[in-house]
């Protein structure tokens, strides 16, 4: 373990008089990294990234000017400063320690003693590594003549760090007050980024790169830091940055190693070594990309080459444990988290103190559904590090989901809060039955189980469980192969989601990735489930939005090669959902066209270890190049509906707008429907029809309309225009068709659906009032007038054991006529003949209530009845 300051209270008194100093003579000093020096050429040549070339030079200058080696020379110090980061660039570690050993001894600066810290750390020499920190730490020598004030105060912030002081208290007194007395110097910036980045807190790290780069728009180090902040939290505007970094350095690491990331996510690992290759021909000890080779290699299930990587680089470092946490990690995202778990335990038997590897362990045990073994690891990484933002979060997380109800139905686990159990648990359990017998047979499996399933009433609870982090409320549910974790209705804006179609989709995912081993890409999981779901229910699944239609028209159709980018590297929230609705009709073209069998046996190919593209190609006996063709023939046909709408700028319009969460006011649609179409001009003229009452011309016009665009949902869609319309114009028999097919088409409408429970009642239709209400409660199963209703219509079908569950619910909900609902149920049971269980029921009604007349004649009947059947 690395060596701790003595007293955090030492430090504190430290930097309080840093401060005073800072504030007395930072002005003094110049805003470069050493207080002053010469000009030399080889540091043209070296920032043009021609590091051999300037280490050439410097070579050649130390060894012209032997004199100044004797006398310590300034200019000898920055020679040997620079020759060791240029030798460290090209993976000529102990050289570089050779010359930061003399640099210090002569010139102990914590900028240089940093450096030296950090090379001995990379290159695993631990003791040396630990004695300079702890060297550095008790150093009193405060006169720095190399370094300027702040590069050092910077320094000894990040020793600080190494040393596990808080990083609230470094951001609040060191960074800050190098930012506010020097607000022009951007590592000052850089460095607070650098360290919110480090704990996870990426939307401060944001921040502090931001204002670096307002000082300095084309500060490298600013926007590599960005990017890798945009990265790590999904950020759409990650190209963005990515960039103009790649302008300003073309073979910037840290620019490549996320688009290594990036290719590695997309699973194209050929792709992904071909730019690793140039890093390590000029470096071959850069050890963050040989585990980034590491873990190409094994997405290519390449385990000889793996293994020789790993070997080689704990050769030069043997407490390198990036080398099997990053493939760990990488596996992980590919949903492969038995493997990912296996390797993080490998990187912690090699470096026990690496608690990043720890954090992920625990989130790959916790995605395979072993909470307490993952609980024990996570709180060995908070001991280890108690500042990690994505920790101390799920750590909360799991508290709350101690006092969860525990529902167990082989072969599920359900979790979910203890209020919302007598509601609608065994609902969701019948859901998940259902899908789990229809399933298993379809794709020819035998799931692992148990397989649980973890419902939140807070949707940032849910995301902690799911990613680490709150937010992102766009997600509904996620699953992991054995684990879903999903928000409940009352985690979500009232009446804006369907629970059956959010967990049967999800459900689709466990038999999915199960089949495939977790080897499967996103977007062949996710149009699957899309498809299923359609299946489930048409007004499920992914509509064609109006977004859409600029994205398409500007982009154009993609291949099944290319549908993996629009998760795993989207240019925009938009391009996300496109590709989820292009995903799903991949499958439904696929499964029309070859058959379900076909698509079963591709699956099983992928879990052999074929690429996912491949194996549909040689499932169906095609090329890729032939489903491409018939593939974009189809989505041609299935996309005609876009040529009735009006043309929608991608960039101006504010639908796009709002879609991409830059505002979060919903758009005008006036100036959109104002525009000439054939879908705006008939649902413009039927809804100032239907406004003057002009109803048979609203009748026509939006029929028309609706037939034009079926898709569009919005308040002002021509088929719920047509329910008002009927509605007013008293055609009752039309109102009800109109809502049947509204709801039949859209999953969230609940006026809809208490609509049409009234009118089914009234017109004593119990069957289709049960399976209305019923629909109704998936999207609100707390409404207790849909209870009621689901409990008369099944009175009223005589199916009393039904009744009976339905009465049950009522009661979890409306507790104030508890007296009225529990003689209810004693009747149910009467007319089911369980009378023993009646009579209890009864008389402990009574015991509470010995006065209550309806539970008086109640006990009698039952009474009587025994007697009769003596």
């Amino acid at each position: 373990m690395p060596y701790f300051f003595r007293g955090r209270r030492d430090w504190l008194v430290f930097f309080a008089g840093l401060m005073l100093w800072i504030g007395i003579g930072i002005d003094s000093h110049a805003q470069i990294q050493y207080q002053s020096a010469p000009p030399e050429a080889y540091r043209e040549v070296w920032a043009k990234g021609d590091t051999r070339r300037a280490l050439a030079m410097i070579n050649r200058l130390i060894e012209e000017r032997p004199e100044l080696e004797r006398i310590r020379a300034f200019r000898y110090l920055l020679w040997l400063s620079d020759r060791a980061a240029l030798q460290m660039q090209m993976g000529q570690v102990d050289q570089a320690i050779a010359d930061l050993e003399a640099v210090t001894e002569m010139i102990p600066e914590p900028a240089f003693l940093l450096r030296l810290i950090e090379a001995y750390r990379y290159r695993g020499r631990k003791d040396e590594y630990q004695e300079t920190l702890k060297r550095a730490t008790d150093s009193t020598n405060r006169r720095w003549s190399i370094h300027t004030l702040e590069m050092n105060l910077l320094a000894m912030g990040r020793i600080a760090e190494w040393n596990g002081e808080n990083p609230k208290m470094l951001l609040s007194s060191l960074y800050t007050s190098v930012m506010e007395n020097r607000p022009e110097f951007a590592p000052g910036f850089v460095a607070a980024g650098d360290l919110s980045f480090r704990k996870g807190a990426y939307d401060l790290a944001e921040t502090y790169y931001q204002q670096a780069l307002n000082v300095d728009a084309v500060h490298e180090e600013a926007l590599a830091g960005l990017a890798e902040t945009y990265w790590k939290s999904g950020d759409p505007r990650l190209e963005e940055i990515l960039k103009p970094l790649i302008e300003i350095h073309p073979h910037h690491p840290r620019a490549i190693a996320i688009q290594v990331e990036q290719h590695l996510d997309l699973g194209d690992a050929e792709k992904a070594l071909e730019l690793i290759e140039p890093i390590l021909q000029t470096n071959p000890n850069e050890l963050h990309f040989r585990s980034l080779q590491a873990a190409a290699y094994f997405l290519l299930d390449d385990l000889d080459a793996l293994k020789t990587i790993q070997e080689q680089t704990l050769q030069f470092n043997p407490y390198c444990s990036e080398v099997y946490r990053i493939p760990g990690r990488v596996a992980s995202r590919h949903y492969r988290f038995t493997e990912a778990a296996a390797l993080q335990r490998w990187a912690l038997e090699i470096d026990p103190d690496d608690y990043e590897a720890r954090a992920l362990y625990a989130r790959d045990l916790l995605r395979l559904g072993e909470d307490e073994a993952g609980r024990k690891e996570l709180e060995q990484a908070f001991a280890a590090d108690p500042f990690d933002v994505q920790v101390f979060n799920m750590l909360n997380l799991l508290d709350a989901l101690a006092s969860f109800d525990v529902v167990k139905q082989y072969p599920f686990v359900l979790r979910l809060p203890k209020e919302e159990t007598p509601v609608w648990a065994d609902e969701a359990l019948a859901l998940l039955r259902r899908a789990y017998e229809l399933y298993r047979e379809k794709y020819k499996i035998e799931l692992n189980a148990p397989i649980q399933v973890q419902i939140f009433d807070d949707h940032d609870d849910f995301m902690v469980r799911s990613v680490g982090l709150p937010g992102s409320i766009g997600f509904m549910g996620i699953c992991f192969g054995q684990l879903i974790t999903m928000d409940s209705p009352t985690a979500r804006t009232k009446h804006s989601m369907n629970w059956r179609s959010v967990l049967w989709h999800e459900f689709v995912h466990v038999i999915t990735l199960q089949k495939t081993k977790n080897r499967m890409p996103r977007w062949l999981s996710e149009g699957i489930s899309v498809y299923e779901e359609l299946e489930f229910s048409p007004a499920c699944g992914q509509k064609m939005e109006l977004q859409y239609k600029p994205l398409i028209a500007e982009e154009g159709l993609p291949g099944v090669a290319e549908l993996e980018r629009y998760f795993t590297q989207p240019a925009s929230a938009t391009h996300v959902m496109l590709g989820y609705f292009f995903s799903a009709e991949f499958i439904k073209y696929y499964v029309n066209e070859f058959g379900t069998d076909r698509l079963v046996n591709a699956l099983e190919r992928i879990g052999e270890g074929a690429k996912a593209v491949d194996s549909l190609a040689a499932a169906c006996e095609r090329t890729v190049e032939e489903i491409d063709k018939h593939f974009k023939q189809y989505l041609e046909e299935r996309l005609v509906v876009y040529n009735h709408l009006p043309d929608i700028p991608r960039d101006k319009n504010a639908l796009v707008k709002w879609w991409e969460k830059v505002t979060d006011e919903k758009p005008d649609m006036e100036p959109w429907l104002q525009k000439n179409s054939p879908f705006t001009d008939a649902l413009r003229k039927g809804t100032q029809a239907l406004k003057e009452e002009q109803w048979e011309e609203a009748e026509t016009e939006l029929k028309k309309a609706h037939e034009l665009f079926p898709d569009y949902t919005a308040d002002n869609a021509p088929l719920q225009q047509l329910c008002l319309l009927y509605e007013k114009w008293g055609k009752r028999e039309k109102w009800k068709q109109a809502l049947k097919q509204e709801i039949e088409w859209n999953a969230t409408d609940f006026d809809a659906c208490r609509k049409l429970v009234a009118v089914l009642r009234e017109d004593e239709e119990w069957d289709a009032m049960v399976r209305a209400a019923e629909w109704g409660l998936g999207i609100d199963p707390f409404d207790v007038a849909l209870r009621k209703a689901v409990y008369e219509g099944l009175v009223k079908k005589e199916e009393y054991a039904r009744a009976l569950d339905a009465l049950r619910r009522v009661l979890a909900l409306d507790s104030a006529r508890r007296v009225d609902y529990q003689c209810e149920s004693v009747g149910l049971l009467m007319k089911l003949q369980r009378w023993e269980q009646a009579k209890k029921e009864t008389v402990a009604l009574l015991e509470d209530m010995p006065h209550y007349w309806r539970a008086q004649e109640l006990l009698l009947r039952i009474v009587e009845r025994e007697k009769r059947d003596e």
